[in-house]
């Protein structure tokens, strides 16, 4: 437990080749607060580079500082957007990092002042290739250490100031932690993930996650299984005819591991109760086929820095029946790269249909009544897919970091292809300028 600042992937680069490349550069990030699984987050949403020579010079007691009058500025700015105020530097090291005793005096002498002109939360974080330390001054005198440094990219990166303690060995899953460790056991048992959507896609996500060993599970769906849904709904039985989807997906996760820990909420996604819990994750999977879910899902990546992955499965029939181009996709959602809106996998008229009540949105579809096909062998291709990228991010077994595609398999043809993330240029959901979206939560509700 402790706070964790979280920061986004293109400003991670942006600050890394900043601060790392050389000892004699600065920054400041402005970061949003909310809760998370294991404590209050932060939410780097901007950064200010400090220009050497003139943003950062020469300190009267140290190496290098900021400038008075960029310190200034930036702690303005803070406080006129209600955001928290971060000073970083870097030191040399590779996976060790503390601040020196010279750090720490600067931080007595400016960080009180600073915090009575901003309001809000101030503090420094200082980085080297591989570790970070933080020491943040809240707004009500207490001092708190940062516990880590999160960066979701390819390998999710999990920053602390020295290496995390070797996990205790799991007789249940040595099988698996001779592939990830049992340190990265230890990390699957401490996530707390949402699956959102719990038809033949969700169940079999739910299935093989509890089995992986995740230690909390965030189940979202208000529907009640039907009697088509039980080929392709893991471990169902005709006796769940008429039963809520998550208590078929509670049922099996408990049944796969009985440690795992369990919100279930029969709720469509975009209801008060699903959002609060689904923003407190470390990690989503979006398996539900509406546009409103892809739309909240999209907001809580960007505006709570919480990744994703959307899951689907397509089968196109024309009016005669004849079978298109099936594909499955697996898309990662991180915030600042690239959002479901950017990418037009949400309409906005489908979207303004979907968050009317049941029987409005049924009587609005253009051909009511008509389900679309599902096999439960694509759905297993689908989300084999999308746990295992997951997978090998928490556990950092990725090759590429930088790689964020989305992988499209088209089983007719037998072929897979990755596809890059395009970015609108001044989306308001998923860049700094935007009004709505990159770690805003404190100053736009999501």
């Amino acid at each position: 437990m402790g706070w964790s600042l979280t920061i986004p992937p293109k400003i991670w680069d942006r600050l890394s080749d900043h601060v790392l490349g050389s000892a004699a550069r600065g920054a400041v990030l402005l970061a949003g607060l909310a809760d998370g699984p294991r404590g209050p987050r932060l939410l780097a949403r901007e950064l200010i580079l400090a220009d050497e020579g003139t943003d950062y010079v020469p300190g009267e007691f140290g190496h290098r500082a900021l400038a008075p009058t960029f310190v200034r500025d930036a702690v303005i700015r803070a406080r006129d957007e209600g955001l928290a105020y971060i000073a970083v530097h870097a030191h040399l090291g590779l996976d060790h990092v503390g601040f020196s005793e010279i750090d720490l005096a600067s931080h007595e002498r400016g960080y009180p002042s600073l915090g009575q002109i901003s309001g809000q939360v101030v503090g420094a974080l200082v980085l080297t290739d591989h570790a970070a330390a933080g020491d943040l001054w809240l707004p009500d005198g207490r001092r708190e250490e940062l516990a880590e440094t999160i960066v979701p990219t390819g390998n999710l990166l999990r920053l602390r100031s020295q290496p995390a303690a070797e996990g205790c060995p799991d007789s249940l899953h040595d099988r698996q932690a001779r592939l990830l460790g049992d340190l990265g056991q230890e990390t699957l048992r401490r996530l707390r993930v949402a699956v959102v959507g719990l038809g033949g896609v969700g169940s079999i996500l739910v299935e093989e996650l509890a089995r992986l060993g995740v230690g909390e599970l965030v189940l979202i769906d208000d529907e009640a299984v039907e009697k088509t849904n039980l080929p392709r709904l893991v471990a169902s039985e005709l006796g769940d005819i008429g039963r809520l989807k998550t208590e078929l997906a509670a049922r099996n996760a408990r049944r796969a591991n009985p440690d795992v820990h369990l919100t279930e909420i029969a709720q469509r996604v975009e209801r008060p109760e699903s959002l609060e819990e689904l923003v407190r994750c470390d990690w989503i999977f979006l398996a539900a086929d509406g546009d409103a879910a892809r739309h909240w899902v999209n907001a809580a990546v960007q505006q709570y820095l919480v990744p994703a992955t959307q899951v689907g499965v397509k089968v196109p029939l024309t009016p005669q029946g004849e079978v298109g181009q099936i594909h499955t996709a697996t898309r990662l959602v991180l915030p600042g790269s690239g959002c479901l809106w950017c990418n037009r996998l949400i309409d906005p008229t489908r979207l303004a249909i979907d968050m009317h009540p049941a029987e409005e949105r049924e009587a609005a579809q253009y051909i009511p009544g008509v389900p679309a096909p599902s096999v439960i062998t694509l759905n297993t291709l689908a989300a084999a897919e999308a746990v295992n990228h997951f997978v090998l991010s928490v556990v950092g077994l990725h090759d590429e970091e930088g790689d964020h595609a989305s992988v499209i398999h088209r089983p007719r043809t037998r072929q897979r292809d990755l596809q890059n993330p395009r970015q609108g240029q001044n989306c308001r959901w998923c860049t700094s300028s935007g009004q709505l979206g990159l770690g805003r939560r404190g100053s736009t509700p999501l």
